[in-house]
């Protein structure tokens, strides 16, 4: 097979009169900044003070632990987000809206069972979620077909203000 490349010239430039030109640099050197510092002296100075942490115990920037009482009713959020990985290992949902409520680790579980388009999708059957401790719950939930049953297990952590999910164990 043969094909033909054919060369064009480049169209002429016209010159335009309404552009305006920049002066050029003459020297190679770093030309200061034009900022508007604040005044230091007189009736619009701003006080110099130093930047002080509000929180003293936000010192980094992992999850900070919430409290039960700051956090939405356990059992909602538990039975919703069952729902919402049946839906993604069934391939109706992209597991991207997990993201925020669930830890990286337990993403990789959810993404390894999404399911090809010839298997039979999941029902949820039953979720039931326990309070174990202040801002800790587990999710137990059965799903399946018609003909078999699985068992779903999650340890749901309120972190930073929401519900996490911070563990899952499958058995199908």
């Amino acid at each position: 097979m043969s094909s033909t490349i054919y060369a064009l010239p480049a169209p002429i430039a016209r010159k335009d009169t309404s552009l305006i030109r920049l002066p050029r640099r003459k020297t190679n050197t770093q030309e200061p900044l034009p900022f508007e510092w604040a005044a230091t002296s007189g009736a619009n100075a701003l006080s110099r003070t130093a930047p002080t942490l509000s929180d003293e115990a936000r010192q980094s920037f992992d999850a900070l632990p919430t409290s039960r009482t700051d956090l939405p009713p356990a059992d909602v959020w538990g039975k919703r987000l069952v729902q919402g990985m049946v839906e993604v290992i069934n391939g109706v949902r992209p597991s991207s809206q997990l993201t925020r409520w669930v830890t990286p680790e337990v993403m990789g579980l959810i993404q390894s069972r999404v399911l090809t388009k010839n298997m039979p999708r999941y029902i949820v059957r039953s979720v039931h979620v326990s309070e174990t401790d202040d801002g800790v719950a587990e999710v137990c939930s059965v799903f399946g077909t018609a003909n078999r049953s699985f068992a779903l297990a999650m340890r749901l952590e309120g972190l930073d203000g929401r519900w996490r999910a911070t563990s899952l164990m499958w058995a199908v």
